[in-house]
């Protein structure tokens, strides 16, 4: 049996504030690229992870473009719901949405919590499962990533829209793959935009190639390439990457021109601070004396007095603090 996965395509007709290129028609044509390999690869099944939709009401002009599509895919799809597919992330609100709408018309197929079997053309039969998103999937008692595996199915494949990383980079909302415990042969999420490809812990694979699109100018983001992952299930499990050539460059698509200007005036401010200690050690405490002291210090850049009282009045009008009295 094989199967494709792919996840967090987040269709929309609008550019993200950071793209430089038209982010619909790229899309289109990454999906299209998506049909030709698993027409190539001849695949079972097709699977998604979530977010399908970038928003729950996605425009119909839109949608009818991503729909017509899709229905040319050669097999069944099948996915979850992830967050932005949802109103509110609420999962009992998927019926109202656009990913609703398709389930309905049979476009694609919800991936239920309650396992179902697939067959395939080679004879293997494969127990699939999944878990929409909703705000407890990653909580320390959460039981999302968690599945028995039926004596009927020689391959187990779990997929789950939800924070599951390969090392921790946040606090607290997400799970490590090392704290699942699972009977699945495979465990796929979506969510995770920059993925963590594929690892294998305690003889059971985890698998996130990362989001077919790229809306952030993160370097990380720009660095990589967008792709899908080839599930082959024999023997013994084999999963590939195939990245898709019809996605530009990320430099080519995305701009970082207002986090390079944001960490310049970053640095202008540690500049700022580093001034004001080297010139002078203020004794004041209201946001009006603070505001007369810069303007009146002779020891300071004019470029670093004029961003430390744009950021001052903002903080003023903030807090509405007015004088020396208040």
């Amino acid at each position: 049996m094989k199967l494709l996965f792919l996840t967090d395509t987040h269709i929309r007709g609008t550019n993200p504030s950071r793209r430089l290129d038209d982010f619909k028609e790229t899309l289109l044509r990454k999906l299209e690229e998506v049909r030709e390999i698993a027409i190539e690869e001849e695949v079972d099944y097709i699977l998604h992870g979530g977010d399908l939709f970038d928003r729950p009401d996605t425009a119909p002009s839109v949608v009818g473009e991503f729909v017509k599509l899709l229905r040319t895919y050669p097999k069944p799809i099948y996915i979850v719901a992830g967050n932005h597919d949802l109103y509110g992330h609420n999962p009992q609100t998927l019926p109202r949405t656009m990913l609703g709408l398709l389930i309905a018309s049979g476009v694609v197929n919800l991936i239920p919590d309650k396992p179902i079997l697939l067959d395939g053309e080679s004879g293997i039969t494969l127990q699939l499962s999944g878990r929409n998103f909703d705000y407890t999937l990653d909580n320390k008692d959460s039981n999302a990533y968690h599945v028995k595996k039926s004596s009927s199915a020689d391959y187990a494949i779990h997929i789950v829209h939800g924070m599951l990383l390969d090392r921790p980079f946040f606090e607290s909302g997400f799970t490590l793959i090392e704290g699942v415990e699972t009977e699945a042969d495979i465990t796929i999420a979506g969510h995770y935009h920059l993925g963590f490809g594929v690892r294998e812990y305690k003889g059971r694979y985890f698998l996130n190639p990362g989001s077919l699109v790229r809306a952030s100018a993160d370097i990380k983001e720009i660095n990589r390439t967008p792709q899908v992952a080839i599930i082959e299930l024999k023997d013994e499990v084999n999963i590939t990457l195939r990245k898709l050539k019809s996605a530009p460059k990320g430099k080519e698509v995305l701009d970082r021109r207002a986090i390079e200007e944001e960490k310049f005036r970053e640095r202008k401010l540690a500049e700022f601070i580093r001034q004001i200690k080297a010139s002078d050690e203020f004794k004041v405490f209201s946001i009006d004396a603070i505001l007369n002291k810069i303007a009146s210090n002779k020891g300071l850049e004019e470029g670093t007095i004029k961003e430390a009282l744009h950021r001052l009045e903002l903080a003023q009008e903030e807090v509405g603090q007015g004088g020396e009295n208040n």
